[in-house]
Parts: C-alpha cells; structure tokens; sequence
C-alpha cells in the first residue's frame, strides 16, 4: 500500500486527465468500437486481396515475361548474327581482306553489337595459307583492328578458346573488361566454326566471337535506382548480377551468394528455379532498403540468362490500400463521435474518484491529517474511501516503526565500527631484532570482509632474540568469528609463554580451545619461532596454508610443514615440527585463505601460483604484504571481498641490509 500511495502526485492536485479512470473507461469502449472497425475490415481486406493479389502477380509475371522476350530479342540477334558471320567466312574465301570486310560489316550492322573476333586455324585455311585470328571493335567513327595471336599471346591457352572448340557449341561469357575492349563491362557469344556445319561430330578449326556492351543490357532494361517499387535485374548464365540497380551488387555479387546472406535463405527458391530453368516467386525483407518485396525470376527462352523482377509489396498492393483506408477513416469518424459522448456520460461516475485521487495525493506528499472525502457514501467509492482511511492509519504506524529500526540500525553500525576498531587494536605492532650481526623484521596486514572479522595474527619476543609469532584464520566470519578469534589470541599467548616448541604451544591451545567450545568453531593456525642470532625457524601447523620462503636467489616454495587438526575441534596428541634455517636474504611469508581463495567477477580463485608469482624479489616484509594484498585485490577486479585476508611476512638479513629482506 505504500508503494501505491508513493506512486500518486505528491503535490495534492487531481490526476492528469491522460491518467485518469474517465479517460480509461472512454478509451477502452473506444479501443472495443476500434477492434470491431478493424474486424470488418480484415474481413473487406481479406476478401479483396485475394482477387487484387492475383491480378497483381499477372501483372508482375507478364512484366517479367515481356523484360525476359526483350532480352531474348538482343541475345537471339546476336546469335544470329554470330551464326551469318560463321556462315559468311566459309562463302567468301580466305582473303584476309575479305575477311577483315566481313568482321566490319557484322559490327557495323548490328548496333547491339560492339566488337567481332574470328579464327581460323591453317587447317581450315588452303594449304600455305597463314592463320587468320583478328579482332575487330567500334572505335569512335571507325574500327579499332587488333591480330589475336601476337608476341607473348597464344589464344589456345586462353580459356574461350579451349571452351569454344572443347564443347563444339554456342555459349555466352560471364561480364569482363580488359585492355582489348577498352576498360568496358561486356559480354561475348561464342560460336565454332566447322569445316562441314552439319558435321556437329567434327573438331571445329576456327571460332567466332561477338561482344555486346553491358551498357547495352542496362539500355534495354532502363533506368532504375534501388528505391524503384519495381526493378528489373538480368542474370548471367553463372547467375552474376549483370543488371541490378544497386552499385554495391552489380557485376559483383551472384544470387547463390545473396541467396547465402539473406536470413532464412529465402532467395533459394529462385536460385532452384534459376538452375531449372523455370520460373518462380518468392516475398522477401530487402535487407537495405529494409522494404518487403515480391521476387520473380523468367528464364529468357533459348538461353541460359535470366531476368528477375522484384517489386515492393506495397506497391503491388497499392489498390488493396486505398479500399482499405477509405474503410478505416469511415469507421474513426465514428469512433471520434462516440468517444464525444461517452466523454460526457463517463463525468458523474469518474469525478468521485478524481477527489479521492486528489486526496491520496496529499497523503504520498506526508500530509496525512488532509481531510479524506466520500467515506459516509454507501457504494463502492465509500468502501474505496473507507479502505483508503484505515491505510493512512496503518501507514503512519508503519513509518514510525521504520524510524525507531533506522535508529537500530545506525546503531548497531557504530557498534560494530567500534567493534572493528577494538579487534584491530588488539593486533601488536609488527617487531624488529637485532643479534650478532642479524636483523629480523616482522610486518603483516589485516583486511576483515566484514565489519570485524576471525582472522588474526600475533608477535611475542622471548629472551629477547627470538621471535615467536602465530597467523590464523577461524572458520567463520562476522561478529562470531570476531569473538573466537579474540578467545584465540588469549589462548595462544599463554601458550606460547610457557615456553618450549610451536608444536607444544598448539597442544596446550588446542585443550583450552575445545573446553565450552559448543559453536564447533575452529582455527587453523600457524606458530613459528626464530632466532634472530641464527636464523633457527621452527614452525608447527593446525591445518593452516602451507607458507612460502622466499630465497635470496629469487627462489620461491611453499614449505612442506606437516600439519594437524584445527584448534577447537579436537585435543590433539601431536603436531609435527618443522625445523629450517634462514639464510641472509631469506624472507618468509604466511597466509590465509583469504588471499589463495580470493575470487573474480567469475568465480575463479586466486591459486598459489599467483600467490608465487605476486611476491616480489628483494622487497623488505611490508612490501611483501603489501604486493600480495595488492595483487589479491587486483586479481578480484572490483568483485567482492569473500572472505578476511591476512598476510605475515619475516625478512631475515645482516644488521646493515638496507632493506631488511636482502643481505
């Protein structure tokens, strides 16, 4: 109910009347008087698509027809002209000047037709007579003359060539462009030539060629642009684009490809219909204009080119439209009337409920004494009125009540800051000690996950040379935690001083810990004593992390300390003793899981190969704890901290090392 009340105008003035029940209640008679306008017109709309969608495809499909008998017209004319070309070399002999006449005069006779090639190989040719291989192309006003067999150019290696006299037929080129024709986009027929034509079996000694300008195509077609609602698009045998008003397309892009790239595939039909050779029709989404389409393709009769008509559905039903808005602005009309009148009659119900508006208004702004209408009325607005009386009430109280857990909570807050600050005094400053020429510094960091947290760390110095010093971490976390590891620390501190080996420190701990334990808490520790004098460690383990030595050759291992059960779970009767010796320039580091268990965003964990690789060579014990506290926060990138972190380190040297972790 807060949250409703929340969400009305917290100035006390009426609902908008965009917002208010009137406005709804005409709105949805409206939207009702609406849907049955658009039913009647589905029903008009369905009925007269089906006869006005056919009659468009009959348009659509004769198009594609008439553009397909068109393009058919030009290919055939070529072909018939490559054909008198053919017939016309073996009529006139094998003058080359008759020739070179005959190549001109096809060109020049057919204005589809840009350029002309003929072959004749000595085998076609009267015995001594030289190879006849020239090639003839408008050249302005003239004709441009170029001999096809030159210095460094031999025609049976070219690929017409070997295609033309291979399959003994007729066939048309994919487009091209190169130094003989000009830099243009053209097409060319190919045709053998045969000694004996009706020797369809016989090796051809020769070949024509003609060449139709791309432009010409594009001519026949007319001009287009890729907003067009009806474009014609001219197939090559290969299905290349050759005519397509889009630049990024033509001559450059074949429909298998375009038949890829469109989501759905749903060109495919017409690549299918295209290698059948038959016609077909698909509706598509134009990916660049993002405009619905009809696509038809016409294969062009007696060829393998084809032409493809696309055409945007809109236009296609264009007609199908307009009968369908004239319907739809008759029935608005109607509906504008009828929203006029139930605007008038929807007042006397709605206004009641206005002023119940205006007043919960007044209540979301905090003024919860406003006077509050209609609650003596015997309807369904005094019942609302009513209910709305005993919400304010239930309100009040509810605000209150989250002051006073406000106060508690802030609190509770500073307690724990307290808390957090008594935990952290109870930790000893880090000590230095010197003997015989040896410098031993001792350095660690704590950074709880909570307010207070169960790890810990202490320093105690005995007989002034050696230090003892323990790291732990308790099981859990919190104020909890907190309390047990404060337990902890005591423990240890007596134990230690009674004096002996780490390992009979963690007995006697561990025998105190257990008694009234009835959480189950536990700790895992790690004690170690060194004498500074020597550099003699040893260290004793109740299952904590293994720690790391650091040599001063830059060497790095985690020790194998044997270790027994946590503090606090049980009275252990042993804990193995490690015993080693730091050598000047050694430094040893301690841990909890806190740093090896460390996660990122995606929950992977910190490991102790990054804890090795995070430690740096030569660095004095604070900035060992620091770099691997740092690479530990680093490693997390802004993910949570999951748990306390404690780092330890002692950096062991001669009593003039600079540093303190280097002799």
């Amino acid at each position: 109910m807060t949250q409703l009340i929340a969400e009305l105008p917290a100035s006390g003035r009426a609902v908008p009347w965009y917002r208010s029940l009137r406005t709804r209640l005409v709105l949805w008679i409206c939207l009702g008087c609406v849907a049955v306008l658009l039913a009647a017109t589905l029903i008009v709309q369905a009925r007269s698509a089906q006869l006005l969608t056919a009659q468009s495809e009959r348009e659509i499909r004769t198009l594609a027809e008439q553009t397909a008998l068109g393009l058919h017209a030009t290919l055939e004319s070529v072909e018939v002209g490559a054909a008198t070309l053919s017939e016309g070399v073996r009529g006139v002999g094998r003058d080359p000047h008759t020739l070179d006449a005959l190549l001109r005069a096809t060109v020049a006779g057919d204005d589809d037709i840009e350029g002309a090639m003929l072959i004749l190989e000595p085998a076609a040719l009267d015995r001594g007579d030289a190879a006849y291989s020239w090639y003839v192309r408008r050249d302005g006003k003239g004709f441009y003359t170029q001999p096809m067999r030159s210095r460094g150019y031999d025609y049976h290696d070219q690929p017409w060539w070997k295609r033309t006299v291979g399959e003994g037929k007729g066939w048309w080129s994919e487009p091209y462009r190169n130094a003989a024709t000009g830099g243009q986009m053209f097409v060319t027929y190919n045709r053998p030539i045969r000694r004996d034509p009706d020797d369809l079996a016989s090796t051809p000694v020769g070949m024509v060629s003609l060449d139709v300008p791309v432009n010409r195509l594009r001519t026949l077609i007319g001009q287009q642009s890729i907003d067009s609602p009806v474009l014609r698009i001219v197939l090559s045998p290969e299905h290349l684009y050759v005519v397509h008003p889009s630049p990024e397309l033509e001559l450059k892009v074949r429909l298998d490809d375009r038949a890829r790239q469109l989501d759905g595939h749903v060109l495919q039909p017409l690549l299918d219909a295209v290698r059948e050779r038959r016609s077909a029709d698909v509706t598509y989404l134009d990916p660049v204009t993002r405009i619905r389409r009809i696509g038809l393709v016409e294969p062009v009769p007696g060829s393998a080119w084809t032409v493809a008509v696309s055409v945007s559905e809109q236009y296609a039903q264009e007609q199908l439209h307009r009968t369908t808005r004239a319907v739809i602005a008759g029935g608005l009309l109607a509906v504008l009337v009828l929203v006029a009148v139930l605007w008038l009659i929807a007042r006397p119900v709605t206004q009641p409920l206005l002023a119940l508006a205006s007043s919960a208004g007044h209540f979301a702004a905090g003024e919860f004494d406003w006077p509050l209408p209609h609650t003596t009325r015997r309807d369904e607005v005094g019942l609302l009125a009513r209910a709305f009386d005993r919400a304010r009430s239930s309100i009040k109280s509810q605000l209150a009540e989250i002051e006073r857990l406000a106060r508690s909570r802030q609190k509770l807050e500073s307690e724990l800051s307290i808390a957090r600050d008594i935990q952290l005094a109870m930790l000893p400053a880090a000590p230095t000690l010197h003997a015989h020429g040896h410098r031993l510094q001792a350095h660690a960091l704590l950074q709880p996950a909570k307010a207070v947290g169960g790890d810990f760390y202490t320093f105690f110095v005995r007989d002034e040379r050696v230090l003892w010093f323990v790291i732990g971490d308790v099981s859990d976390k919190g104020v909890p935690a907190a309390l047990f590891m404060a337990r902890a620390m005591t423990v240890l501190e007596v134990a230690t001083g009674l004096g002996g080996t780490p390992d009979k420190a963690l007995r006697v701990a561990a025998a105190r810990l257990v008694e009234g334990n009835d959480t189950c808490m536990f700790a895992t520790v790690l004690c170690g004593a060194v004498d500074v004098g020597n550099g003699e460690m040893v260290l004793a383990s109740a299952g904590h992390e293994a720690p790391v030595l650091l040599h001063a050759d830059g060497r790095r291992e985690y020790l194998q300390v044997q270790t027994g059960p946590p503090l606090g779970v049980d009275i252990a009767d042993h804990y193995p003793l490690w015993r080693g010796t730091l050598q000047p320039g050694d430094a040893l580091v301690a841990y909890t899981d806190g740093i090896s268990e460390a996660l990122d965003g995606g929950q992977h964990a910190f490991g102790s190969e990054r804890l090795l690789a995070a430690l740096p060579t030569g660095a004095d014990a604070g900035g060992l704890c620091e770099a691997l506290v740092a690479a530990a926060h680093g490693f997390a990138a802004g993910a949570e901290q999951s748990d306390d972190i404690t780092v330890l380190a002692l950096s062991f040297g001669t009593h003039h090392s600079p540093t303190g972790g280097n002799a």
